[in-house]
């Protein structure tokens, strides 16, 4: 879907500068059509929290759904920038807690991807005034799949630095993942990454892996291996390390490689799913009842599509 947009190198505002923006033409979406917002209600019984992690970073969790939600947000004299306000009841709260704790206003909201259970609630931010940034492949599902949240207000395509209030803040487009459109965000300073859904922690990738590039979600836990850092958050549940996204990369390359050489046995799925293997190590992993078989199917899924013989 075509979009309008003005590039911008350097642009300083109001003591911001973003480096490698590009502005979206959003009139071109004024009446565009919008599905329910099905969490779209305030939830005075929602567990939340907004925990410093440190200086001026923090961690904010909730559980609208059934899975625990989290994103990083960085606090600067300027105003706040918020990761993935993760559904609305969350980033009504969410919102207003940053104002009374920290009196300052949300200025940037980065969605890491456009999936609604993270983007969801972005709208609620934009209508206070903050600006919406996504990587510029989002733009076309959220318009197009009807997405009941914020239209972004800036898109990048590779990387896009933000400097607010003395602080740094580096998103990166590594390479299709978990989605087309994954934006890894680093915050220098602290040593800190924001890794949606790519990260794990000691936990099985989601489901049979929705909205899924093999090669890309690879290329990019390469490149988290190579940064220095200390503190990752996945999006979900605890934290990751290095060590655990090694061991995340060590099981998505076992997992493939299982997959493709039974296929090219001439294994067809009721013979195959029972002969992939799991280390001890995975087996511990939380989510592992629920979600192995459902790995198999998305990796053998990848597989068959991702291959020729003699046809």
């Amino acid at each position: 879907m075509a979009f309008l947009v003005f590039a911008s190198v350097g642009l300083a505002q109001n003591r911001d500068t973003l480096v490698g923006a590009e502005y979206v033409n959003k009139s071109l979406y004024k009446d565009r059509q919008v599905l329910e917002d099905v969490y779209g209600k305030p939830n005075p019984g929602l567990q939340k929290s907004l925990m410093q992690v440190k200086g001026n970073l923090y961690r904010h969790t909730n559980d609208t759904i059934p899975s625990l939600h989290s994103g990083l947000v960085l606090i600067t004299k300027a105003g706040a920038i918020v990761i993935d306000p993760a559904l609305t009841p969350a980033a009504i709260w969410l919102n207003d807690e940053i104002k009374k704790r920290f009196k300052v206003k949300v200025k940037y909201v980065i969605l890491t991807h456009a999936h609604y259970d993270h983007a969801g609630g972005s709208q609620i931010f934009q209508q206070d005034g903050a600006k919406v940034i996504i990587q510029k492949n989002g733009l076309e599902p959220i318009i197009g799949e009807k997405l009941p949240i914020a239209v972004p207000d800036i898109v990048y395509e590779k990387q896009l630095t933000i400097k607010l209030g003395g602080e740094t803040v580096v998103l990166h487009h590594i390479a299709p993942s978990h989605s087309n459109s994954m934006s890894v965000v680093s915050f220098p300073a602290y040593k800190a990454l924001q890794l949606t859904d790519v990260g794990q922690s000691n936990t099985m990738p989601y489901n049979d892996f929705l909205d899924f590039y093999y090669d890309g979600w690879i290329e990019t836990l390469d490149w988290v291996l190579k940064q220095d850092v200390d503190y990752i958050d996945i999006g979900h549940y605890t934290p990751a390390t290095l060590e655990t996204i090694k061991n995340e990369r060590d099981y998505m390359v076992d997992l493939h490689q299982q997959v493709l050489n039974l296929v090219r046995q001439g294994q067809g799925w009721d013979q195959l799913y029972r002969n992939v293997k799991f280390s001890d190590k995975v087996k511990s992993w939380y989510g592992f009842a629920t979600m192995s078989k459902l790995n198999i199917l998305g990796m053998h899924r990848w597989v068959t599509n991702h291959r020729r013989g003699v046809w």
